[in-house]
């Protein structure tokens, strides 16, 4: 069976090669007894060694990584003897970690390891097989594919069915019963729920007839009867067998363990629902002590724990914490994604989705309590999950370490509840520890210390519990100086903005639910507006704006007017006050794909006020301006069709309009290139010359999250996908600026992400600077457009962001420049390509182009 998406792992296990140097490191809590013979070579008294090791809930990263070592040296010895036994175990127990670790994409590669074994026909492989295919299905279900999830929990209930018909070892009754309740949990999240409710109850009859009504078995198949009602609305049916199994969760699961965090949590998610704020909130709470104890293996439940804690908080009009276990759940979601940057396409969409609204639940909390800074800064975070999503594949991008920073009340608040979870947590470790040395006869004087331990158990979480009724109460929010010193390393804009000789602002839009909010940072001050509008509403609004666009329709003013109230006007007085030229815009969602130059106030477009351009919030830009040379450029253009793209006689133009070619038009100079001399080959040799300006005039399918499916087509008719394009082979250091004049550059998801996407990609390798299109360009206005925006780059001395301005201006105006290279145009190209009989007066043939990075 292979796992349904490209296996991104790279074997670690080639330097630990048989007879290639290893320390045996000793590991705490190892089987001793075993050590000597373990370093002495022999990988299987290596194994016994290790697996206590990986049987324990809590391992610092040093202790993981000598485990890690011990793993993959272990491997390397098993392959190299032929021991399929042995390489299944060891791949299942790595798999089986990494997963716990929400190290997706590790896990991935020794799963895969352990399916494509051969010979694993024998019993005791098998069953290492079956483990592994559970662990795979556990992986897809924590990735949000529950229908990839369901076929390896299949696979393995197949194998341990058939194993415990061979053997009528319980062992393997066991496994099945607990692979039956991981697949029933697929169907779950499929929304299957009348099928996935009749396969619980099957499964807790299998439990009762095979192990008896008070055994662990059945407890469990009574919380996920229960958690399974709750996933289907069924609430008070879920109540009643929650009341019926934690009884016997209590008696069965280890204090303070995983199954015992997520009952309690599932139970909290629960009464929530029932409206028992008071019920959830002790609830989640009691799973606090184990996800301070063990956060590395915690993080899925750190998620779940926090969400029900800030829901019941800000239900109770307590929004300090509220905003605080919103922190805490968004950083746990931050850390998953820093562990993982292999994903495929649908499971990143998939896990995006899933968990998006914790960046913006959390965010409109912020808003309302007027902490602006930390709102935008959460709101980025959701941004660079775009730009992640974007780049998965991009080895260099390290977009995921943000997180968000906790105020010098909330972190005193964080450390307080952590050090009040580790009393009952210590406690119930020493009783374990005493009960396992002790075992089934314990003697007298053991007996008499595990009562002892039972009541300082019992005290501590009681005293816990008591502690956390006085954590809850009511504080004032403290002094946030700490805060506001740590956040200007997370996003803050002054800094930008007094770099600036131009008066500058930076505008981000964000997009909830019910509402649209603006953040205007101006130098000194942050100015922030609410537009009560649904979602769905203003994406409407965009896309009839958009299509009036597109179809040339001459009523467009009035679709521009209607988006110039929603996003421009409310800031527009601090815009004016403050003496604006330049808007940088940070914009979330559908606003992406809007032109904010072709705003229109019902007196004139917003371009003849500001200078527009993109902010990257992802990737910081260096805001510097280099020294510019206009023969240090180069220019490739596609003309003729390839495949399922027309012919663009356009792009020749563009480039002969742009580069000097005798003809006294030219404004750049440089290598020039058209169609078979378009190759991978000529743009990797015209790189390596470090052009400062490449400008590409071409078609580009940009597919967000999918790097080899988005791509731009070479002259010679081949496509250079994202993922090439982003290699170490075409680095764009030293590129001031990469023009990108082609159809479709930027749009294709319908959220805007891709925008964001394709300037983060070439930033990410070095560019300065991206100019895009926001739609298929115009193939008579570009090259109009283009030679005005150059000339002014180079000719008048102008940033960027105002060159382009200029020349949009004059071509809307119809400007002695236009009406030349029109003629030119109209001379070189097909009647039906060429100026349209109105002119180039709409805003389709001028604001297509963006700016994004150092616009300077």
């Amino acid at each position: 069976m292979r796992i349904g998406r490209l296996a991104v792992f790279t074997l670690a296990l080639l330097w630990a090669m048989p007879g290639m140097a290893f320390e045996y490191p000793r590991l705490e809590g190892a089987n001793a007894a075993q050590y000597e013979a373990a370093a002495s070579g022999d990988a299987y008294a290596a194994f016994s060694y290790v697996l206590p090791v990986l049987n324990k809930d809590a391992l610092t990263e040093e202790e993981w990584a000598d485990a890690r070592d011990w793993l993959e040296w272990m491997y390397a010895e098993f392959k190299a003897d032929g021991s399929v036994h042995g390489m299944a175990a060891t791949a299942t127990n790595m798999a089986n970690r990494l997963v716990a670790r929400q190290d997706f994409d590790d896990a991935i590669g020794w799963i895969q390891i352990c399916a494509d074994l051969e010979g694993a026909e024998e019993v005791a492989p098998r069953a290492y097989l079956g483990w592994c295919y559970n662990i795979g299905g556990t992986l897809h279900v924590q990735m949000a594919l529950p229908e990839e999830a369901l076929t390896w929990h299949s696979e393995a209930l197949d194998i341990f069915t058939t194993l415990y018909e061979e053997t009528g070892e319980h062992a393997y009754l066991e496994s099945a019963l607990d692979t039956h309740g991981s697949r029933t949990y697929a169907l779950t999240l499929m929304a299957a729920y009348d099928e996935a409710v009749e396969q619980r109850k099957e499964g807790l009859q299998l439990a009762i007839q095979h192990t008896g009504r008070d055994s662990i078995f059945t407890a469990a198949g009574m919380l996920n009867l229960a958690t399974t009602l709750w996933y289907a609305g069924r609430y008070e049916e879920a109540d009643i067998w929650f009341d019926a199994g934690m009884p016997l969760a209590e008696k069965h699961f280890p204090r303070y363990s995983l199954l015992d965090a997520v009952s309690k949590m599932n139970n909290a998610l629960l009464a929530y629902d029932l409206g028992e704020l008071e019920r959830a909130r002790t609830l989640a709470m009691s799973v606090v002590p184990y996800l301070a104890a063990y956060p590395e293996l915690s993080l899925e439940q750190q998620r779940w724990t926090f969400q029900v804690l800030r829901k019941v908080a800000a239900d109770q009009g307590d929004v300090d914490r509220a905003i605080l276990f919103g922190k805490m759940a968004v950083n746990a979601q931050q850390e998953i994604r820093s562990r993982n940057s292999g994903f495929a396409d649908a499971e990143v969409q998939a896990l995006r989705d899933r968990w998006s609204g914790l960046y913006k639940e959390l965010a409109s909390l912020l808003i309302a309590e007027g902490r602006f800074s930390e709102a935008q800064a959460v709101l980025n975070m959701e941004k660079e999950q775009e730009a992640f999503d974007f780049l998965k594949r991009d080895g260099s991008a390290v977009l995921t370490e943000t997180r968000a920073v906790l105020t010098d009340t909330e972190r005193s608040e964080d450390e307080k509840l952590r050090a009040l979870a580790a009393a009952p947590v210590a406690a119930a470790r020493l009783y374990d520890a005493l009960l396992a040395e002790a075992g089934s006869t314990p003697t007298a004087e053991q007996d008499a210390q595990l009562f002892l331990l039972d009541e300082a158990l019992v005290a501590a979480e009681d005293a816990f519990l008591a502690s956390v009724d006085e954590f809850l109460a009511k504080v004032d929010v403290g002094d946030r100086k700490g805060f506001e010193a740590a956040f200007d390393a997370t996003g803050t804009y002054q800094r930008i903005l007094e770099e600036k000789e131009r008066p500058t602002a930076i505008l981000q839009l964000a997009v909830l639910e019910d509402s649209l909010h603006l953040f205007l940072t101006l130098p000194g001050t942050t100015v922030h507006e609410t537009v009560p509008i649904a979602r769905a509403d203003l994406r409407a609004q965009v896309f009839e704006a958009l299509k009036a666009i597109e179809r040339i329709d001459p009523n467009v003013e009035r679709h521009m007017q209607g988006l110039h109230a929603l996003l421009l006007a409310p800031v527009l007085g601090a815009l004016q006050t403050a003496g604006t030229e330049v808007v940088m815009l940070n914009a979330g969602d559908v606003i992406r794909y809007v032109p904010f130059a072709a705003l229109h106030d019902g007196t004139g477009y917003a371009v003849r006020d500001f200078a527009f351009t993109q902010y990257v919030a992802a990737v910081p830009a260096n805001f510097a301006v280099p020294d510019r040379d206009r023969g240090n450029a180069a220019g490739f253009a596609v003309t003729q069709a390839h495949g399922n793209f027309s012919a663009l006689p356009g792009a020749g133009f563009e480039i002969e309009a742009l580069f000097d070619a005798g003809d006294g038009l030219g404004v750049l100079g440089g290598h020039t290139a058209l169609d078979e001399g378009f190759d991978e080959a000529a743009l990797s040799r015209v790189l390596r010359s470090n052009p400062g300006v490449l400008h590409i005039a071409s078609h580009f399918a940009l597919r967000p999250g999918q790097v080899d499916d988005s791509f731009l087509l070479l002259g010679d008719g081949s496509e250079l996908p994202l993922s090439r394009f982003s290699s170490r082979r075409f680095n764009l250091k030293g590129v001031d600026l990469l023009t990108l004049s082609a159809c479709q550059t930027a749009v294709g998801s319908g959220d805007g992400s891709e925008i964001d996407g394709i300037g983060v990609a070439a930033l990410q390798k070095g560019a300065s600077a991206v100019m895009a299109s926001l739609w298929p360009v115009a193939d008579a206005a570009t090259p109009i457009l283009m030679h005005d925006f150059y000339d002014g780059l180079y000719a008048d001395g102008l940033d960027k962001a105002e060159a382009l301005r200029r020349a949009q201006i004059e071509m809307l105006d119809g400007g002695e420049t236009t009406i030349l290279l029109a003629q030119r145009a109209a001379e070189a190209l097909e009647p039906e390509t060429a100026v349209p009989p109105q002119g180039f007066a709409h805003p389709y043939f001028w604001s297509a182009f963006i700016i994004m990075g150092n616009w300077l």
